[in-house]
């Protein structure tokens, strides 16, 4: 799907987007699992591109603060890539929409602050009917649900849960038609082996956990069989 692209499109930034006619924005919502979304963050580094990784602050799934997940995502940045921030308005509640660019502030400074990258653009997580009324560009960052980009010229194709919704990736790249669009992939969906969502997003929370567990072993100097 990269080399598709690659053939048809300039694929580009949020920062620039505006700057062509004729563009893809590739982007990955970082949702479940840091290591599998690094493979994905490898491949388009070594087809010469340059994605963009939405980042949450408050995933149930990962840490952003832990120092394995610090290490991989300054790996994607070291690659070329960009970081955004993956802003979840559920977090908050209802009175967010009252200060909505203050936080987005502060958490653009705080993913700043840890991984030394600038911070060019902000998604909404899980977006509702409220959230998607706020498309206003928020702490000097493009909204990738501005008006340019929800009802706007430029196409949206996602694979949100492991499901394409009224078009594929490939659909998209191969329309004569389409000039401008965001595609947007997630960690976790795109594996070898075929099989149910639900067992690909099973298979990434316990692997992280083993990893949990394989890291506390090395650094406490543990055994299977310590008992207290």
């Amino acid at each position: 799907m990269i080399r598709l692209a690659k053939e048809r499109f300039a694929l580009v930034g949020y920062a620039e987007y505006r700057q062509s006619e004729r563009f893809i924005i590739w982007r990955h919502d970082v949702e479940y699992c840091v290591p599998e979304m690094s493979v994905l963050a490898k491949i388009d580094a070594e087809e010469g591109i340059k994605s963009t990784f939405f980042v949450q602050l408050h995933s149930d799934l990962y840490n952003f603060w832990d120092a394995d997940t610090v290490r991989q995502i300054k790996q994607w940045v070291a690659w070329g890539h960009e970081l955004g921030l993956h802003f979840d308005c559920g977090y908050y509640g209802d009175e967010i929409f009252e200060r909505i660019e203050k936080t987005i502030e502060f958490e653009k400074n705080l993913l700043e602050d840890i991984y030394g990258a600038q911070i060019f653009s902000f998604s909404y997580h899980n977006p509702n009917p409220t959230s998607l009324k706020y498309q206003d560009n928020y702490a000097g960052l493009v909204n990738a649900y501005n008006k340019d980009f929800f009802n706007g010229p430029i196409l949206y194709v996602s694979d949100s849960n492991g499901r394409w919704r009224e078009q594929t990736i490939r659909d998209v790249l191969t329309d004569p038609q389409t000039t401008k669009a965001q595609v947007n992939t997630h960690d976790t969906w795109w594996t070898d082996e075929r099989i149910p969502q639900i067992q690909k997003l099973e298979a990434a929370i316990l692997n992280g956990a083993r990893q949990k567990i394989t890291n506390y072993r090395a650094y406490a100097n543990v055994v299977v069989d310590d008992i207290i």
